[in-house]
């Protein structure tokens, strides 16, 4: 999903809802010239879109930051640095405006979204003295809940259908699943295969997740939309059969329809 922070100012629908907001900050130093954070906080800091309310639609989110402050230097002021939780992508970095001579200060961002979208992101507030190195910092959270209308798809699923098992070693193999959502992929929240012992039943452990990291489960390539998991076959494996099912859920908690394949092991 691709959004992007805009510096317009519009007004939210009543429609959302604004939920209150905490935040945690470091301790104080010991050093008394150190700058510190007494306060942050983000307003709203939940902010929640529903289908009756709301429908699908972009739309654009207000979000006002307040740091209290002391000890800062002058020409000090506190940097907000928001970071997406999910992908640990920094997101806006962006220095607060002073509104008073007691060590106040605000910022006001726009997040342009979707009433789609589920984004979540952690918010830094960081003040630093430039001459000692001192610094402090305060960390709150921002969350925007979508809601979700289309199900996601599994494309294709492919594994191979006939292995042999080794008589020495350990042979992996990769298991993957094309997904798409049309709500955006990164609304996407898992994909999941369910395997099935045609003798025993479900395996332990089932469902395993695949992965789309390009590190995970074998997986190639990150963020191409196939996910991947990897399954080993060695000399104790048993000569079965086994059914696979894939399917994938996205944020909003609708499950696609799931693709069935096949893989047997044989000697």
């Amino acid at each position: 999903m691709k959004h992007l922070f805009i510096y317009t100012t519009l007004l939210l629908g009543s429609s959302i809802v604004f939920l209150s907001c905490d935040s945690t900050t470091s301790p104080k130093d010991i050093f008394e010239e150190s700058p510190v954070i007494q306060s942050f906080n983000v307003s709203p800091q939940n902010v929640q879109f529903t289908s009756a309310d709301d429908g699908v639609k972009d739309t654009t989110v207000i979000v006002t930051f307040s740091a209290d402050t002391e000890n800062l230097p002058e020409g000090v002021v506190p940097r907000i640095i928001i970071t997406d939780r999910n992908s640990r992508q920094v997101e806006l970095q962006q220095d607060m405006e002073i509104t008073s001579t007691n060590g106040e200060f605000t910022l006001e961002v726009p997040f342009q979204t979707k009433t789609t979208f589920f984004q979540d992101f952690k918010v830094n507030a960081i003040v630093q003295n430039p001459e000692t190195s001192h610094f402090n910092y305060a960390t709150a959270s921002l969350k925007i809940t979508g809601f979700s209308e289309i199900k996601p798809e599994i494309l294709e699923a492919n594994n191979p259908e006939t292995v042999q098992r080794p008589t020495s070693g350990t042979d992996v193999y990769r298991f993957t699943a094309k997904v798409t959502d049309e709500e955006g992929n990164d609304t996407i929240q898992g994909v999941f295969v369910r395997i099935f012992n045609r003798s025993s039943g479900e395996v332990n452990s089932s469902p395993f997740t695949l992965f789309d990291d390009g590190d995970n489960g074998a997986d190639i390539t990150a963020g191409d939309s196939v996910y991947t998991a990897a399954f080993p076959v060695n000399p104790e494996s048993q000569l079965q059969t086994f059914d696979l099912y894939y399917y994938a859920v996205d944020k909003g908690g609708l499950v696609s329809d799931t693709l069935q394949t096949t893989f047997r092991i044989t000697e």
